[in-house]
């Protein structure tokens, strides 16, 4: 047999035997690592050397070996075919093959030959060629029934149906299930057993999806689950959890069970873990992350995909990645604003890979991602753009005919239409869409399009018909158990109804609402980044329940829905914190009971305010517990909130301090007729609540851009400043100023316990770090500020200490201080930006100070996300630099520096608006100190220090931009 086929020359010969030795003698599973190391050999020769051998191996009944070469060789052929179907290497290692088998016929070699079935047959069908696997297992049928082995015969009937159910040919298939089921009952051993398993998961997985008798397939792979977990048989077990998932998974209406369907695809990963079967853990986790899809836990679907990207590349399939990348995007964009542009960066990489590849699933791929791309477009209002990818998207879906694309770019173009106007067109392309959509039993797709219709009634005045169009989509969508598209039809439901002025159904359905978008987030466990990102889409149903209570003169409870539609994460994230035993994955929001005891405990008037639409809706609640509700209409104004408040902000701001850029502005009124014009708008209707006493706390609890407001600043109609009359400080939420107060009394009691001394971290001026605030441009050193460095030592001399300057305050120096610090003082530059650079998806909460670097170890810049990783035991930190109260403005507040300390242990931080003077920023703080070594109360030493200051330094800007967040008492400093 060696004389025959492909020609060779010795030194050639001896290298594969060389390889096949190292081959036989490694353990099973090590044999495509070294056929990857021996590259240089892989060719038709080597499968002609290994089929030799195993037939030699198989002669001298040497039967594992002789199979574990035969195995490799049908590895070999798949990597032939996948490389080049047309290759010369392929063609004449097949010709080999044939040669082989036709011997072993004529000789009777019957064993080899069987052999040589059984395994080559697994090469058509990785290949897809089910016809010749299936000529090769009637072969194989025919030999077992004329040897009489039963075993085997059972065997090939098996795997006979495994073929004809990959031609879809089901009865066929079944046929030979049912008949190798019944051989396999007659063989009691546990490899009996084991077969009788194997065909029973087959057998329910020709009922699964697409043929819908999922009953069937439920019932045939739970017989099969228990035999394989009476006999041990854990690949078994693995293969009927996944098939019962799946059918769980594709059940119709109520029946379908998700929770069910997890557990099973859990089990099964698990186990194909376990089992080293890496085909079979990537299908689990495929379906996990589709199911979590749905059911909008969309962390638990991210974690699934990263584990599937991963694997991917681990195996260099291209194809698997660009799948993971597509899947990675869709549950980024679940998550919301915030997560869109790291959505559109998968979308990108998934389409640049299928782009480059010709097959159907590319294909799809290609389809998929340009309506992932599409709708990343319109969020961000480029319609032109959107439209382009899904008219690219569907003429590919149309051309491989491939309907579900198309249903989905067709419902896209109709929403393009709604939001250009064009509704006779959005109807049109929403009613193609569902059509197919129906046809294709897409439940989703088809809630959502006739949700799309109440949308357009709605529109047009059609309340009726908008509301019968929701409630059809409703019962869609309950029926699915699809939550996300739950909620969020409710919420139209609840708009019909306020439209219809049936005001307590609106209540009812947007409550309801509330009810189901707070477990979507519950969810998502402790991924506080994706809880704030997918709440700015579900703030549409809590403002419209707001307006619903107003209208109903409701506004104690219209309070309790302002606080639960508020810094939700931040309250989940700092309450873990607090208590490490915290089981609860989302907190309650306070009830007005304990609104007023918060207020009681504080002893403080709390002012909160709420931004909808062009309503301002404001609550005084006064230390007694009386509540009072003011609404100020916003539609007096000439120009927007925002834009009235950035104009304010720039009418102050005028100098370059302790930032890495000039700001300059040339406002087009006078500065005082701002401020007064914000304070008109926000203290002068509660101005006779607040207290008499200057002293008396008041703490402002703002909403979306009133974040940015210097409320120190804002002047009455005789010029004098809110900071003349009251004592102010902010809180990101009523709840979270609860909060802090307990962070403030577990500090407190922790550190009575261990009678641990206090000390303060100073930080000056460090010598400074280099950064680029745009992709691709060189990094240049930030200035330093000598005004910092003075400030430092003279508050360290107050308190006979040392401040860290220059190249001592490396960057890993001060996170070791800062563990043990009581009191934290950091004079540099604050970078607003870092984190979020021009042309690069975020990396990062937003925000970060400078630091002394050190080349190698640390890069000198200590972000808002090194910081949330901290524990901190200081009871103050006081961020003397530009812009460290500021971010990106959420729901949830603002992300950047101060959440980051809070979130780390602090209950106060000093943080500030806008880009402060270096020289008076410097005074201002000294002069703080040295009220607070005097009275204990932060807020009382700032505003006395911002009064002092005003003194000399008249002008707002260079005092009006250190706010307070959070408790007033608790420094060891009297």
């Amino acid at each position: 047999m060696t004389a025959m086929g492909i020609a060779m020359n010795e030194n050639r010969r001896q290298a594969y035997l060389n390889l096949i030795e190292v081959l036989l003698n490694h353990p099973r599973g090590e044999e495509s690592a070294i056929l990857k190391a021996n590259q240089n050999l892989i060719d038709a020769g080597l499968v002609q050397t290994m089929l030799d051998c195993a037939a030699n191996l198989a002669i001298r009944n040497n039967i594992g070996a002789s199979e574990r070469l035969i195995n490799t060789v049908v590895n070999l052929l798949v990597a032939f075919r996948n490389a080049d179907s047309g290759s010369q290497e392929f063609s004449k290692a097949i010709e080999y093959y044939e040669q082989l088998l036709t011997i072993c016929q004529e000789r009777s070699y019957q064993q080899m030959e069987a052999m040589l079935l059984y395994y080559i047959r697994f090469f058509y069908r990785y290949t897809n060629d089910y016809t010749k696997a299936i000529e090769l297992s009637k072969q194989l049928l025919l030999i077992a029934q004329n040897c009489k082995e039963r075993f085997l015969e059972a065997e090939a009937l098996f795997h006979l149906g495994i073929d004809y159910q990959g031609l879809r040919d089901l009865d066929s298939a079944r046929n030979n299930y049912e008949r190798g089921l019944a051989i396999a009952n007659e063989i009691d051993t546990d490899a009996g057993k084991e077969l009788r398993v194997n065909i029973l998961n087959a057998l329910g997985n020709s009922y699964n999806y697409p043929q819908w008798e999922l009953a069937k397939a439920i019932e045939i792979c739970e017989e099969s689950l228990s035999i394989a977990e009476e006999i041990g048989y854990r690949h078994g077990e693995a293969v009927a959890l996944s098939c019962i998932g799946k059918a769980c998974y594709w059940y119709d209406n109520d029946k379908r069970d998700f929770p069910k369907a997890i557990k099973c695809y859990e089990r099964a990963k698990v186990i194909f873990q376990e089992t080293g079967d890496l085909e079979k853990e990537m299908d689990a986790l495929y379906h996990l992350q589709d199911s979590y899809n749905y059911t909008s836990n969309y962390a638990k679907a991210i974690e699934c995909n990263n584990k599937l990207l991963t694997i991917a590349k681990n195996l260099n399939n291209r194809l698997l990645e660009a799948h993971a990348l597509f899947d990675l995007g869709r549950s980024y964009d679940a998550l919301g604003q915030r997560e869109k542009e790291k959505a559109k960066n998968y979308y990108d990489q998934s389409l640049a890979i299928a782009d480059l590849i010709d097959n159907q699933t590319a294909h799809w791929l290609q389809v998929r991602s340009r309506q992932g791309l599409g709708g990343y477009y319109i969020v961000n209002g480029d319609l032109t753009r959107a439209e382009t990818c899904y008219q690219e998207s569907l003429k590919i879906a149309e051309n491989i005919g491939e309907e579900q694309g198309q249903a989905n770019a067709l419902q896209a173009l109709a929403e393009i239409y709604y939001y250009q106007g064009n509704l006779n067109g959005a109807w049109q392309y929403n009613e193609r869409s569902l059509t197919l959509k129906e046809r294709l039993q897409d439940q989703i797709g088809r809630g959502n399009s006739i949700g799309f219709r109440g949308s357009i009634y709605l529109l047009i005045g059609e309340y009726t018909k908008a509301l019968k169009s929701f409630e059809q989509s409703l019962q869609i969508m309950e029926e699915i158990q699809e939550l996300s598209g739950k909620a969020s039809t409710l919420t139209d439901i609840g708009l019909t109804y306020l439209y219809l002025n049936q005001i307590e159904e609106a209540e009812s359905k947007l409550r309801l609402g509330i009810e189901l978008w707070e477990s979507v987030r519950g969810s998502l466990g402790d991924h506080d980044n994706f809880k704030v990102s997918i709440f700015e889409q579900q703030a549409r149903t809590y403002n419209l329940l707001l307006d619903v209570l107003i209208d109903q003169e409701k506004p104690l409870p219209a309070l309790e829905i302002a606080e639960r539609s508020r810094a939700r994460a931040f309250v989940d994230l700092l309450s873990k914190k607090l208590n490490r035993q915290l089981v609860e994955t989302t907190i309650p929001s306070p009830s007005i009971n304990k609104i007023r005891e918060i207020a009681q405990q504080h002893n403080a008037t709390l002012v909160e305010y709420s931004v909808n639409g062009s309503e301002l809706y404001i609550w005084v609640i006064k230390s007694i517990g009386e509540i009072v509700f003011k609404q100020v209409n916003l539609k007096s104004l000439n120009i927007s909130l925002q834009d009235l408040i950035t104009i304010s902000r720039n009418a102050i701001i005028d100098v370059k301090g302790r930032a890495s850029v000039e700001i300059v502005y040339t406002p087009d009124v006078e500065e005082k007729q701002r401020l007064q014009q914000l304070y008109n708008l926000l203290i002068k209707p509660i101005a006779d609540l607040l207290p008499s006493d200057p002293n008396a706390e008041v703490i402002f609890i703002p909403h979306k851009e009133l974040f940015l407001v210097p409320f120190a600043a804002l002047q009455d109609e005789q010029g004098k400043y809110l900071i003349e009359k009251h004592t102010v400080l902010t809180a990101p939420s009523i709840q979270l100023l609860d909060l802090t107060r307990q962070k403030l009394e577990q500090r407190s009691s922790r550190n009575s316990q261990v009678q641990k001394s206090s000390s303060i971290l100073i930080v000056g001026n460090p010598t400074m770090p280099s950064i680029s605030f745009k992709v691709g441009e060189p990094a240049e050193k930030l200035p330093p500020l000598p005004g910092a460095e003075k400030e430092a030592l003279e508050i360290a001399k107050l308190f006979n200490t040392k401040a860290f300057i220059g190249a001592e305050a490396t960057e890993a120096t001060i996170k070791s201080e800062l563990l043990n610090a009581d009191i934290i003082h950091l004079a540099t530059h604050g970078l607003l930006d870092y984190g979020q650079l021009q042309g690069q998806v975020r990396q990062d909460v937003p925000g970060a100070l400078a630091l002394a670097p050190q080349e190698g170890k640390e890069d000198g810049l200590l972000t808002s996300g090194e910081i949330f990783d901290l524990e901190l035991n200081a009871s103050l930190v006081v961020l003397s630099a530009c812009d460290t109260g500021r971010g990106d403005i959420t729901s949830d507040g603002i992300l950047g520096l101060s959440r980051s300390f809070i979130s780390a242990g602090t209950p106060s931080i000093i943080v500030s608006l806008w880009a402060v003077d270096d020289g008076c920023t410097a005074d201002l703080m000294k002069e703080f100190y040295c009220q607070l070594m005097v009275n204990p109360n932060k807020a009382q030493a700032l505003r006395q220090a911002m009064l002092k200051t005003m003194e000399h330094h008249p002008h707002p800007k260079d005092w009006a931009a250190f706010t307070l967040i959070g408790e007033t008492q608790g420094t060891v400093l009297n």
